[in-house]
């Protein structure tokens, strides 16, 4: 994925991306500098509250970009165990925070109580499918992991009930850096998709994806019940 693009467009790409973030975190703590006995204790909490969202920004794209050098470099760990599917799914969830609320945990088929896979990998593909779920759809709608399979295999799926995305962007939505027509504020880097694609093909699994413009979107990640 990374040789579709120069170092040069990397730098360039990167750099632009995290101007937004900076420029937001250096801003608002000027003002805490220059302003804070003028600024109210709600100013100040609000303002913190930027200074910390900003900075968690960053952090995922740094982690983001150290995640692809990795898989591009085949130097990333693959490391199975064996796990309980349900309290793993339920663990995923609690680590949304408040937004745990808006999802729901559906079991719609006979499932193992264990399968083998690396949990790490895992979670971080589970996390970034259900966040972008989060941010896509209304803020009063839920979202939907679902898991199921079969003998072979262990699916998971992902359902939002956002725009949906465009015939035209289903298999770019998983290049590097790039970001669809209904893109939010919020957006990182737009590594997200690739590198959950990658992982789990490095996990001997594959992410596919089904959307209807204004009806949401199923992303769907297939692994093997027992890693290779």
């Amino acid at each position: 994925m990374y040789d579709q693009l120069s170092e040069i467009d990397l730098v360039a790409v990167t750099s632009h991306e995290m101007r937004t973030p900076l420029a937001a975190i250096r801003g608002f703590t000027d003002t805490l500098i220059r302003r804070r006995d003028d600024l109210s204790d709600a100013e100040v909490t609000e303002f913190l509250g930027v200074i910390a969202k900003q900075t968690d920004r960053l952090v995922h794209m740094v982690d983001d970009l150290l995640a692809m050098s990795r898989l591009e470099a085949g130097t990333l760990p693959i490391e199975p165990e064996s796990m309980l599917v349900v309290p793993f799914l339920q663990d995923v969830v609690a680590g949304l925070g408040d937004q745990r609320r808006r999802v729901e945990i559906r079991i719609t088929t006979e499932v193992p109580p264990a399968i083998e896979a690396d949990a790490k990998r895992l979670r971080q593909v589970l996390t970034n499918l259900v966040e972008n779920a989060l941010k896509y759809s209304p803020e009063d709608r839920r979202v939907t992991l679902a898991v199921g399979g079969d003998s072979e295999s262990i699916v998971f799926d992902v359902i939002d009930q956002g725009p949906g995305i465009e015939a035209v962007e289903v298999d770019r939505i998983f290049e590097p850096f790039y970001r669809g027509s209904a893109r939010t504020e919020d957006d990182g880097a737009g590594l997200g998709l690739g590198i959950t694609r990658r992982l789990a093909e490095a996990m001997g699994g594959r992410v596919d994806v089904a959307s209807t413009p204004g009806a949401g979107s199923l992303f769907r990640v297939t692994l093997p019940r027992r890693a290779a």
